[in-house]
């Protein structure tokens, strides 16, 4: 057992300096090599440290029955079983050991991270994962594991896609060193896949998404497949392969309607509407739309469910239909209404379709102040170019050449950077 890390697990978490821990007991010099590893003291000395800090010295977790808990509570989480991982939580919460022994209380907020997740409570997780990376030089290779896997998902959900995958792949890197359960292998390959589509690393992602879908096949888990032929679905579509990315939508579309499972028919609705929209069919796309909101408006979130408002208001404004536009902007602002979480960027989209609509000679001052200048800081490139070319063109109605031709280089760079931006994932 790793003694010193243990010391100095419990030292920082219980706010003592090395000074105070050694004081009367040996010399701080002397603690820090312990800490460090690098010396080995005797039992005597470890025993009167661990009882200054209200420790069992004859503890060892590394097999202690609170473990298995912890790993069943972290499959209840990565499966989406809420109510079970919820109750499970309060249970382990109420365990002493779980918060007072080091190697158990790493993995419990090491797994919390990802249950705030599931629980969308972003900023929460990050807090917890701020206060756990100060005790990083205490992990064993199975705590760095998670720890890069949490980070992973902690920049995922805040928006930093390239982050996050490369933090899934330092995550990968550890997996090669500890026994990793075959749920655990695709559930990495398959958020390796999700945060590589996102970042547009389109071969990364569909090389991990069918290194993920082997195994759930194999483990005949047809929801989770699903969700890979999801991920394959919108990688295809971004190669303009829309014959292929509408086989692996078909696929998901028998399974789901197999499994009962709303959720995914209506996130594989929305993307062939997608794909339909992309190919000029903008009747078909519309109608893919509104067979996606019919299940989503039962299963989806507010988040989820103006995903596809906000591609219906793009539709109908493509085809001129601003009555029905307007119709749809007001259906989205309703659901927005109901949300308690952060609705800034979708309001700002139908702020922009509501003075296009209304010919709002505001409307190029607003793209201009708030809408492009907020999507650049979000980093979501596909907004920045479709709100560029639109103010290029008011600009340019306008006569302001000089304005209009900066955005229209703005539009352009990013087209050549990101040309395959598209498909919906969540």
């Amino acid at each position: 057992m790793e003694y010193g890390k243990v010391l100095r697990f419990h030292r920082v978490k219980q706010g003592l300096t090395q000074n105070q821990l050694a004081d009367g007991i040996i010399s701080p010099a002397y603690l820090s090599k312990i800490e460090n590893d690098q010396t080995v003291p005797a039992f005597e000395v470890l025993e009167h440290l661990y009882e200054r800090l209200g420790l069992d010295f004859h503890d060892n977790s590394y097999h202690h029955p609170s473990k298995e808990k912890l790993k069943e509570w972290y499959e209840m989480i990565v499966f989406k079983r809420i109510e079970e991982a919820r109750e499970l939580k309060e249970k382990l919460k109420q365990q002493k050991d779980t918060l007072n022994n080091h190697h158990l209380y790493i993995f419990f907020e090491l797994f919390r991270i990802r249950h705030l997740l599931l629980e969308n409570e972003v900023e929460e997780a990050y807090e917890v994962w701020k206060n756990i990376r100060q005790h990083e030089d205490t992990f064993d290779e199975e705590m760095e594991y998670y720890f890069h896997l949490s980070s992973g998902l902690v920049s995922y959900y805040r928006g930093d896609y390239e982050d996050s995958y490369l933090k899934l792949m330092e995550a990968k890197n550890y997996s090669a060193s500890i026994d990793l359960e075959g749920w655990e292998e695709s559930d990495l390959y398959y958020l390796l896949s999700l945060s590589a589509s996102q970042s547009n690393n389109i071969s990364a992602s569909i090389f991990n998404a069918d290194q993920a879908l082997a195994i759930y096949q194999q483990q005949y888990n047809l929801i989770k497949s699903a969700d890979c032929h999801i991920l394959l679905g919108i990688n295809y579509g971004r190669l303009k392969n829309y014959g292929k990315a509408l086989e692996n939508y078909h696929l998901v579309s028998k399974i789901a309607t197999q499994t009962q499972d709303y959720y995914q028919l209506g996130l594989v609705y929305h993307n062939i509407g997608v794909i339909e929209s992309r190919r000029g069919n903008y009747q078909a796309a519309l109608m893919n739309y509104k067979k996606s909101l019919s299940y989503k408006s039962d299963m989806g979130s507010v988040h989820e469910i103006f995903e596809t408002i906000y591609c219906l208001v793009l539709e109908t404004y493509k085809l001129d239909r601003y009555e029905d536009c307007n119709t749809w902007i007001k259906k989205g602002l309703s659901y927005l209404e109901s949300s308690p979480k952060d609705t800034m960027t979708a309001y700002i989209h139908l702020n922009i379709y509501t003075m296009l609509i209304n010919k709002d000679e505001g409307a190029a001052q607003y793209l201009e102040s708030v809408a492009i200048p907020h999507f650049l800081e979000k980093k979501q490139h596909r907004f920045v170019i479709r709100y560029c070319l639109i103010v290029s063109e008011l600009l340019e109605s306008e006569r302001s050449y000089k304005k209009s031709s900066k955005y229209l280089r703005l539009a352009i760079d990013l087209l050549n950077k990101y040309s395959n931006l598209g498909g919906m994932l969540l």
